[in-house]
Formats: structure tokens, C-alpha cells, sequence
């Protein structure tokens, strides 16, 4: 039976509906006073926004030139209490033309003093962007207290995902429904979550469906339905913790998946086949396979970009050659997608593509310069965990390109001139990819190399406790990436990337000089950076002077944050950090106590940090600081040992060294 393997069902079929007010019967444009003063209550009362009612109500119908499509009824009503929920009373609503269309769209803003505004055709504009459209449309007059609604049905010739429905979302939710008419020909799994339903109803039920099937003259009369009604009242807000990935993983909601078509008379159709078969089918699309595999595509970019690769002198070369080609030729429009809107070739032409167009060129000159290279599709960290299961290409939204360099994986990510290769923007660093290679579609682990930082201090303080700092830093990987784009969009030296960390710290600090002394014009390199300031490091106390010697946090107390974790720890990518400092004090001042060395291990091993602190001849205190990370991914469960690391290594970075005026 089509809910055998829903998994958050009892085995028999029930209702329920304790101590609830149903909110079910909302009706478009008729607000009630009470709604409209409604607000939050409990741990959600200073929330940005309210939301009052949601619902997704799924049908299908049939229509005998199409065949069957699903037809979803959209019906949202929010409270915009602080101006921070603004930008909610934006809305944008994206769509493939080609198999799906929205229709019947209705907004109203309600404002405080009881005014009604309706929004008009004009004020919905339409966008186009490749297969896609996009309407969008904006809320006039929006102000603290006033609540937002609009509904809209969504049609769509692929039935066999439905779109996903969340019962819980970042603000508090007054009531949220899900409800659908399945017909029996129409088997569905389910991959999502439950909730504490306070409506649970689930029945077989009749219903008229189409077409006439020769086998069995009456199929189009009255066929048994599944009659689902599921809803949440009262859902307190997502509670976002810091170093959360794909938090909706978590969250009660609503995930189906056509499993088989089982028409009367007719043998079960399964929906899926395997990966093999996905890859095939993929290969033989304009906008994916054949946009790199046939010449014709892409004849012209390689006209234009053969030279430049050819004159390299290996692979690695070669790869990165082609990379920056593109990079340098190609501008990202934006959008990311594992599906091309045109041919390289035209791509090159017009400048700019989405993240696929753009990819997919990258892969066309690597095949015709002979290098294995495939693409690599990937969903964006917080869109969900891919599942490696069934074959759904929905669960994607990035295409990288895969290839190898002695051995090693080698990913790419054409995302202009600034991005070297071997890393990917950061959101598509979501552990896990296919890799579409037609002789061998498999699953890869997404990994990039670890990042370093390094930071040699030089800290001479006077007797007053002022500190001439003058710090060298050499970083590579995303901490030169991040270096470099924050030093495109400082104004001020204070602003950049190393003094302003120290500025956070202590707030006084003044910059005297920055300079960037490596990697200037070499965005694939490391990058260094010399930074002079003056710094009140130390605090005078009658006879004593109390030193911080590490003048640059390593670590913030971001995982500090709560006391229970409920979701799993995940860093994007492993890192390891090198603090070295060498500490003049004011003569006339002997060192009195220094901070103890230690070393600290998590219980798996990968997390580790050592400190150090020495004095040497003249006056002079060596600190050597190191934390590196290893594992990037934590369960909840590990959450109480990775937090007293963490305040361990935060203490280690707040130490103090006491020293004494001499006698």
C-alpha cells in the first residue's frame, strides 16, 4: 500500500485532534481583529514575524494530452512585527516553464489600522532566466504590525516529487497544514520527518479520476484516493545553532517520492531504475552530456582557448589553464544549477551563464585537451543531505567538475578570476557528489586540502602597558581566498583582514601601517600580509603588569553557545592555525608568572591544540599557539566534549602573563 513505508504513520489509519483550535478553514482576504493583533508567546515573544497560517494542499488531476500533473494550492499568512521581517513581504516564486506554471495569484497586505491593500497585476512582474520563470512581486506600505497573505497554484507535469513541505520554520508558526488526494495508481515513499500532528488523518476515500483505461471501462468513474490531512499548531521557531548544516534535515516536514505507477490491467511501473541508467539519460541531454561531449557545442570556445591550454606544460597546468580561462572569459550570472541554458559556445559569446553553463565549458576544453574530467553534482550546504538511495537529480543544485591530478581528486569551480582552482565555493562543500561519468557513475566524498594560517607577532609593550605590535601572516586555501575579498572591500586599513580581527579584541587598537607582501597578483598562491598597530595589550596594577600575548582570537565562542546541541557540529572545511609571538617586556620588569604549556586532543582525535609559553634571555617570552582541525563533521552527541575544547582553547587565547616591576 502506498503509506506501508511512510515511516512516521501507525500501522492503522486514525484521527486525531486534542486540544486544538483548527485553523483549518482560513478564506483569502478575511482577517478577523484577533488575528491581526495576534503576537507570539513563551521563548518566540521578541520574534521578527508570526506565522498565522500555512498551508500546501496537493491534488492531481489528469488531462489527456499531458497525462497526469500535480496541482498545488499555496496559502501563507504572516505577522511582520519588527522591521528585521522586512524583507519577508518580498516574494519570489521560480518555475520551469516548460513543465510547470503558476496561476491564480492573490496577495493582500493587512495594515494596523484595519486597512486592506490588494495587490494588482501590475504589481506581479514576471522575469525570464533560461528554462526558467520567475514572479516576483513586493508588499507596499509594509510597517511593524502588519500581516501579509497570498496564495497561488502551482502545476507540474513531473509528479514524482512533490514539493517538500516544512512544518516548522525560522519564526514561530501559529498553524501549519499539509494536505493531499493521492490516487491508488500512485505509490509514494516517504523521506521526511514527523511532528506532533494535532491533526493526524489519513483514509482511503473515492474520487473521480481519469482517463479510461480499456483494460478496466470504469477506471475513470470512481477510484479509491488517499485522503491525507496533517497539521502542527502552535510550532515554536527553528532554533538556529552556530556551525549548522542542512538544519532542515531536522525539521517535521513533508518528503515524497513516486516509488511505482500501477495503472488497472497494467504491470507495476517502477519509477526508478539506477544511477547507471541516470547517467546515460543525462549524457544524451543538450544541456548537460552533449553540451561537452559533442564538438559542435563548443568548437568556437576551444578556437579561442587552445592555445593558452596547449602551451602548458603538464596536466595540472594544463587543468588550471583551462580553469582560468574560463574564469577570466566567463562571467556567473547568479544562478546556480547541474542543468546548462546554452551551448558553450553561445555561453562564451554572451558572456555569462549560470553555475553549470559555465562549469560545463570548463569540462568541454578538458575533454578535447584529453583530460578525464566529469561533472560532479552536488547539493548547497542547508538544502539537504543528498541522498545516495534512489537517483532523484532534484536533490542537486550545483554541478562542479571532477578530475584528477596524480591520483587525487581535483575539483573545480569556474567562479571568477578571484577563485583559484581546487576550491569550490564554500556552499557546495556538502561532504558528499555523483559523479556523472558514464563508464562509471559513483559516489565521492567532496574534500578539499586543509587550510592554514599563520601568524608571527612581534609585541614590544612599554611600562604603561602599550603595545608596538608588528604581525606577519602567511594563509593559503580559503583563509588567503577570504584575505583577498576582504582586502577588495576594506576602505580603511582597519578594515582589513588581520586588523580587524585585532580591533575586535581590543577595540583601541590603532593601525599604523598594512602591506601585502605576498600574492599580490597571484590569487591561486598564498597570501601574506605585514600589519603595524598599536595595541593595549597590557593593564598596569600598582607593581604588576598583566600581559595578553595572543592578540588575535583563534577561535570565537560560537560552539560555547547552549548547553544541549540538537543538531550535528559541521565545519566545511578541515583548518589548522599557527600562532607565534615573541614578547618584549618594559625593563624594569621581571616576569613573575607564566601561563602553563598544554596539549589538548579530542576523544576521536580530530581536534587538537598545543600551547606554549617560555621565557628566553633578555626580558623576552616566546608563545607558540597551534589548533588544527582535522574532522569536519561532529554528531550531536559529541557536542559536550568538542564545547569544553572549544572553552579550553578559548581560555588558552584570554591567558595573561603576570609580570613584576623589579625591586
Amino acid at each position: 500500500m502506498l503509506f506501508r513505508l511512510l515511516r512516521f504513520l501507525p500501522a492503522l489509519l486514525f484521527s486525531t485532534l486534542i486540544f486544538a483550535q483548527d485553523y483549518g478553514d482560513v478564506k483569502f482576504g478575511k482577517l478577523s481583529a484577533e488575528d491581526l493583533a495576534a503576537t507570539p508567546g513563551g521563548a518566540d515573544s521578541a520574534a521578527a514575524a508570526y506565522i498565522l497560517y500555512d498551508r500546501l494542499d496537493l491534488k492531481f488531476v489528469y488531462l489527456r494530452d499531458k497525462g497526469p500533473s500535480t496541482v498545488e494550492e499555496f496559502h501563507t499568512r504572516m505577522k511582520l512585527i519588527t522591521p528585521a521581517s522586512f524583507d519577508r513581504a518580498n516574494v519570489s516564486l521560480r518555475y520551469n516553464r516548460e513543465f510547470e506554471d503558476i496561476s491564480g495569484l492573490k496577495a493582500m497586505i493587512y495594515l494596523p489600522d484595519g486597512e486592506k491593500i490588494k495587490l494588482s497585476g501590475k504589481d506581479f512582474v514576471r522575469e525570464r532566466d533560461g528554462d526558467y520563470n520567475t514572479v516576483k512581486f513586493t508588499f507596499p506600505q509594509v510597517t511593524p504590525g502588519a500581516v501579509i497573505e497570498y496564495t497561488f497554484s502551482h502545476r507540474s507535469e513531473h509528479i514524482v516529487i512533490p514539493t517538500r513541505f516544512a512544518f516548522q520554520r525560522d519564526v514561530p508558526v501559529r498553524w501549519a497544514e499539509y494536505t493531499a488526494l493521492i490516487p491508488d495508481y500512485y505509490r509514494y515513499v516517504s523521506l521526511g520527518i514527523a511532528g506532533n500532528y494535532v491533526v493526524n488523518e489519513v483514509e482511503t476515500t473515492r474520487h473521480p479520476w481519469g482517463p479510461v483505461f480499456r483494460k478496466a471501462p470504469t477506471a475513470h468513474e470512481h477510484v479509491p484516493h488517499k485522503n491525507i490531512r496533517w497539521a502542527m499548531q502552535d510550532v515554536p521557531a527553528f532554533e538556529h545553532q552556530p556551525y549548522t548544516n542542512n538544519a532542515t534535515d531536522y525539521l517535521p516536514r513533508v518528503r515524497l517520492q513516486l516509488q511505482s505507477v500501477n495503472y488497472p490491467g497494467e504491470l507495476i511501473q517502477p519509477v526508478f531504475s539506477d544511477w547507471n541508467e541516470t547517467v546515460n539519460n543525462l549524457t544524451e541531454r543538450r544541456d548537460f552530456g552533449l553540451a561537452y561531449l559533442n564538438r559542435t557545442n563548443y568548437k568556437h570556445l576551444w578556437n579561442a582557448a587552445e592555445a593558452e591550454i596547449n602551451q602548458a606544460k603538464d596536466t595540472r597546468a594544463r587543468i588550471d589553464a583551462a580553469y582560468h580561462y574560463v574564469c577570466r572569459n566567463l562571467r556567473w550570472n547568479g544562478s546556480t544549477s547541474i542543468f546548462g541554458t546554452d551551448s558553450p559556445n553561445n555561453i562564451l559569446e554572451n558572456g555569462e551563464g549560470n553555475s553549470a553553463d559555465l562549469n560545463l565549458a570548463l569540462l568541454a576544453l578538458l575533454h578535447e585537451a584529453g583530460i578525464p574530467a566529469y561533472p560532479l553534482l552536488v547539493s548547497l550546504r542547508d538544502q539537504g543531505s543528498p541522498m545516495e538511495i534512489y537517483p532523484i537529480l532534484t536533490q542537486f543544485d550545483h554541478l562542479l567538475v571532477y578530475t584528477e591530478v596524480d591520483g587525487k581528486p581535483y575539483l573545480l569551480d569556474a567562479n571568477g578570476p578571484g577563485r583559484p582552482p581546487g576550491l569550490p565555493r564554500e556552499k557546495a562543500l556538502n561532504h558528499r557528489g555523483w559523479v556523472a561519468d558514464p563508464q562509471q557513475p559513483r559516489w565521492v566524498d567532496v574534500e578539499v586540502p586543509q587550510a592554514k594560517q599563520v601568524f608571527l607577532a612581534t609585541i614590544n609593550v612599554d611600562e604603561t602597558g602599550a603595545s608596538r605590535v608588528a604581525i606577519q601572516t602567511k594563509s593559503d586555501s580559503y583563509y588567503a581566498l577570504d584575505g583577498r575579498q576582504v582586502l577588495s572591500r576594506m576602505e580603511t586599513p582597519a578594515e582589513g583582514p588581520i586588523a580587524r580581527q585585532i580591533i575586535e579584541k581590543f577595540p583601541e587598537a590603532l593601525v599604523r601601517s598594512q602591506k601585502v607582501t605576498l600574492g599580490a597578483d597571484d590569487p591561486a598562491g598564498p597570501l601574506g600580509i605585514t600589519v603595524e598597530l598599536d595595541v593595549p595589550a597590557g593593564l598596569l596594577s600598582d607593581d604588576f603588569l598583566y600581559l595578553q600575548p595572543v592578540i588575535i582570537p583563534v577561535l570565537n565562542d560560537e560552539l560555547d553557545d547552549v548547553e544541549q546541541r540538537l543538531y550535528p557540529i559541521d565545519f566545511p572545511y578541515p583548518w589548522q592555525l599557527q600562532y607565534i609571538a615573541n614578547v618584549k617586556v618594559p625593563e624594569g620588569y621581571v616576569v613573575e608568572e607564566l601561563p602553563p604549556s598544554i596539549r589538548l586532543v579530542s576523544q576521536d582525535g580530530g581536534m587538537q591544540a598545543t600551547f606554549s609559553a617560555s621565557e628566553g634571555l633578555g626580558g623576552e617570552i616566546s608563545i607558540v599557539f597551534r589548533v588544527h582541525l582535522d574532522q569536519t563533521v561532529y554528531p550531536a552527541t559529541a557536542y559536550p566534549v568538542l564545547r569544553d575544547m572549544y572553552r579550553r582553547i578559548i581560555e588558552l587565547q584570554e591567558t595573561t602573563i603576570v609580570c613584576r616591576r623589579a625591586k
